[in-house]
């Protein structure tokens, strides 16, 4: 596990840049930026939500795929080149197909994408095109460095350069020096370069292209290509639709203060982004070299790590997000049950460990496939059931809860559980192994434990502290709430790979 630590230090340094970066555009400077024009900051949102959903689907499965596959060919720097073009035919056969049909879509082909202010959407869809193009060179370009085991450049690049490109064009944006329509020209052209450089650095670490052939596993690489489609794809979709159908069912400008506390619950997912790329690359290896059963080490392990990590910083926003409140604008304060479930969706995620990854690089990789595409219906539905007041279907007006953004919320927490359970349920039935040790369950009741107990701290009054005040008591209280659960874990022997660290240190001095 020695690559995995040293490449997770260095992508969690990263990680945390870019998340400050976030942070400071998405909790401060868009808010002020698009005030009176939320339908903007949504349209921003959207047309990225929708890129993601989009690529996902020309790839045609071809990133996984590529981490299945390549390592097969490792010693063998012609047949690598080769099988690499080859893969990439099928992605890039499918933009062009949809790039023809965008050239004939009429202008106003999007406008159902929002409930209230259409008329934004007007025109777009090339734009949305350009989105959807690189999202798909750096779907693929990930899938070939994550190979070749250079994930700090990957996260890098989309962390830090694209998060750090969007703050630049917000300043210049809240400041008057742009018009909206050119911050949205140079937003895509920071994507572009964001590929640009994605591809610099694959000729670095020696990848390239050489005459197409899918070699002698034509057969199983396509069958698991179109696999990998249906599944990974709705995975990718079913966490995506909710910015969608938040737009189409109530609205471009709500889509921004869904989009506000969804931020804050991404910080929950720094340990497992941290770690996902390089333990799928080497998931990959391992179930090829040794088979899935003898994983069940390396899965409790991911498993228990993972879950201290994003517990306690879930356990850390929740305890802090009262006070938090007190320093937001207006139209972004009550989100904390946003942040909430969204934040248990990534825990739950986390907490299965390399269950998914092991999973789809064995032999019973198809066993996954109805639960992702069940994952897309429970998405549809718990959207349509939890966001509107009522759905008009023909004449027939069926009440829902109206829940609103939360609502959308809470579909995508239903997400997480599902993604949980079955994964789980198939390491044991498959391969008698699962994600469970007595120090995963002890750092679960632990964190629930110190979580409600934060509440009983007094919620404070808004105007009755500073901004600056308020930020510094979130940061206190959630440090110390979040830092309690970090530390118990470790006692608890959730976490030996530090105790091991800090006795190699201690040897060294």
């Amino acid at each position: 596990m020695g690559i995995v630590a040293k490449q997770s230090s260095q992508n969690v340094l990263v990680l945390v840049t870019g998340l400050l970066l976030g942070a400071v555009n998405t909790m401060w400077v868009m808010p002020k930026a698009f005030d009176g024009f939320e339908e903007g900051w949504g349209l921003i949102r959207i047309m990225t939500a929708w890129g993601t959903l989009v690529a996902q689907v020309l790839a045609m499965g071809m990133p996984a795929t590529m981490i299945r596959f390549l390592p097969k060919v490792d010693n063998n720097d012609d047949q690598e080149r080769r099988l690499i073009s080859a893969l990439l035919l099928v992605p890039a056969v499918s933009l062009a197909v949809v790039g023809v049909v965008a050239a004939f879509m009429p202008s106003d082909a999007l406008k159902l994408l929002d409930a209230e202010s259409g008329w934004l959407l007007e025109g777009r869809v090339m734009a949305f095109l350009v989105m959807a193009g690189a999202f798909l060179a750096m779907l693929l370009l990930r899938a070939l460095l994550a190979h070749r085991m250079r994930t700090v450049a990957v996260t890098f690049i989309q962390e830090v350069w694209l998060k750090g490109s969007y703050l630049a064009l917000a300043v210049l944006y809240l400041k008057g020096w742009m018009p909206f329509e050119t911050f949205v020209r140079w937003f895509l052209i920071s994507y572009a370069v964001a590929v640009f450089l994605m591809i610099r650095e694959a000729q670095t670490a020696g990848i390239g292209l050489g005459r197409p052939s899918f070699l002698e596993d034509a057969k199983p690489m396509l069958t698991y290509s179109m696999f990998s489609f249906w599944n990974v794809g709705a995975r990718v979709i079913a966490k995506n639709l909710d910015f969608v159908m938040v737009g189409a069912l109530l609205g471009l400008a709500s889509v921004p203060r869904y989009t506000f506390g969804f931020f804050i619950a991404t910080v929950v997912a720094t340990p497992k982004r941290a770690m996902e790329h390089l333990l799928r690359a080497l998931t990959s290896k391992a179930v090829n070299a040794h088979g899935p059963e003898s994983s069940g080490g390396a899965l409790q392990q991911s498993a228990r790590v993972q879950l201290a990590a994003s517990a306690s910083l879930l356990v850390a926003i929740w305890a802090g997000m009262p006070y938090l409140d007190v320093a937001l604008g207006e139209g972004y304060r009550g989100l904390q049950w946003v942040v909430l479930a969204i934040g248990l969706t990534h825990v739950a995620e986390a907490s299965a460990g390399t269950a998914g990854p092991i999973l789809q690089f064995s032999s019973h990789f198809r066993h996954s496939l109805p639960l992702n595409l069940g994952l897309v219906a429970l998405t549809i539905l718990t959207n349509f059931l939890f966001i509107p007041d009522q759905l008009q279907i023909g004449s027939w007006h069926v009440p829902t809860l109206g829940w609103g953004v939360e609502g959308a919320a809470w579909a995508t927490g239903l997400t997480g559980l599902w993604i949980m359970a079955w994964q789980t349920s198939l390491m044991w039935r498959l391969f008698k192994i699962h994600p469970f040790s007595r120090a995963w369950v002890s750092t679960a009741v632990l964190s629930i434990g110190v979580a409600c107990l934060s509440r009983l701290a007094p919620v404070p009054e808004v105007g009755s502290w500073t901004t600056p005040m308020a930020c510094l008591a979130a940061l206190a209280i959630g440090g110390l709430a979040g830092g309690t659960v970090l530390l118990l874990s470790w006692r608890l022997g959730a976490l030996p790979e530090l105790e091991h660290e800090i006795q190699k240190r201690r040897g060294r001095q």
